[in-house]
């Protein structure tokens, strides 16, 4: 049985985490048209850390994890001074190993379903003014931003969501669950026309329905073998693509040409990121400009692939190190037969080949999964 001092520090962890993820997903709204969310959010990160310092003098404990954390701690630091990247990421994910994962998982999902709330009723009331940015495609339609400064937010949140409840409900889902995860996606897009996000969350019931009910699992002869290998190595794979594709990039090759156009032009954008920056060891500070900052000066420029992102921000050393945790995890659920956190991971994986939320606090909870590392009882951790 647990003491009380370890309750404490544990549920004192998952309301800083919480708070933190509502916090963030809350500056993603239209407020920024009314305040500086971003002095605002630097702020709040101040804040968070005095009570992250507060956990680590309550909860810290010296072993042989001590040399490992004080190695890591080098590298983001040495890092940070190129990449400018929040340091509370670091942080949160080195900090929480002793808190079980599922929990943080359900904090995610609470500060998620709480900034939804406060955004769509604020949305609704028309608390704010639009942003100025043009909401319609080529073709004419219409994309709502539903409070949100970009229209692809939403569902970007939505299926996050899916995938946390997925890693919780595992074999007890039930099918009105997947029905009703099906019924909500499809007014949102209709909203937002986010289409691979809308396909990713079909794609993701489909498999769910395998799992439970084609009683597919790391067992099975054929799809069994498959499933292993990617819920292996499909970090590798995905970050291969992705990184191959952008890299090499010529516009005057047709069928990347074409490849480029079906998605949106992301070829492109990633190859000017590697032609604008090199690859180092501890990455670059990346100056993005977005749609809501493009002037007759600054042109639109942002990468969407988690995985480039990942290398030229954060580094070659810091990717390799998330490269190399990820595959340990993936060894670890298959050596637990966790086929549903395997699932999760793998979804999570293919949905960065095109998307950046894979280092996003407020997006992706599973990025937590990088900090249990080490001693036993941490892996453990990992699977209550």
């Amino acid at each position: 049985m647990k003491d009380s001092k370890y309750i404490f520090n544990t549920y004192f962890f998952c309301f800083l985490y919480l708070s933190w993820v509502f916090f963030i997903h809350a500056c993603g709204s239209q407020y920024f048209t009314l305040f500086n969310t971003d002095v605002l959010l630097k702020y709040f990160n101040s804040f968070i850390i005095v009570f992250l310092l507060a956990y680590f003098i309550l909860s810290y404990k010296v072993n042989k994890n001590i040399f490992l954390d004080g190695l890591l701690a080098v590298v983001f630091i040495i890092g940070y001074t190129y990449f400018q990247k929040s340091v509370l990421v670091f942080i949160f994910i080195i900090m929480c190993r002793d808190v079980p994962f599922s929990l943080i998982v359900k904090s995610f999902l609470l500060a998620s379903l709480l900034g939804m709330l406060f955004i769509l009723c604020t949305y609704a009331l028309s608390l704010y003014p639009k942003s100025s940015l043009d909401l319609f495609r080529e073709d004419g339609y219409y994309r709502y931003l539903l409070g949100y400064r970009f229209p692809t937010f939403l569902p970007n949140y939505y299926f996050h969501m899916v995938l946390g409840w997925v890693f919780l409900r595992k074999e007890r889902i039930k099918l009105i669950e997947i029905i009703s995860i099906l019924v909500i996606n499809v007014p949102i897009y209709q909203l937002t026309d986010t289409r691979a996000v809308f396909f990713l969350v079909i794609l993701t019931c489909a498999a769910v329905m395998a799992l439970k009910y084609g009683r597919v699992c790391y067992s099975t002869f054929i799809l069994g073998r498959t499933f292993s290998f990617l819920t292996k190595y499909s970090f590798v794979i995905f970050a291969f693509i992705a990184i191959y594709f952008q890299y090499t990039y010529d516009s005057s090759i047709y069928w990347m040409a074409s490849l480029n156009s079906a998605f949106s032009g992301r070829l492109f954008l990633g190859h000017m990121g590697f032609e604008l920056y090199n690859i180092t060891p501890f990455g670059n500070l990346v100056e993005f400009v977005t749609m809501l900052e493009v002037t007759g000066k600054n042109k639109f420029f942002y990468i969407d692939s988690a995985y480039v992102q990942l290398l030229l921000v954060y580094g070659v050393i810091i990717f390799s190190l998330i490269l190399i945790a990820y595959t340990r995890i993936g060894y670890e659920i298959i050596k637990r037969n966790d086929k549903y956190f395997g699932l999760v991971l793998i979804l999570l994986f293919a949905h960065s080949l095109t998307d950046p939320q894979l280092m996003s606090p407020e997006f992706n909870p599973f990025m937590m999964c990088l900090g249990y590392y080490g001693l036993a009882r941490y892996k453990n951790n990992l699977f209550r």
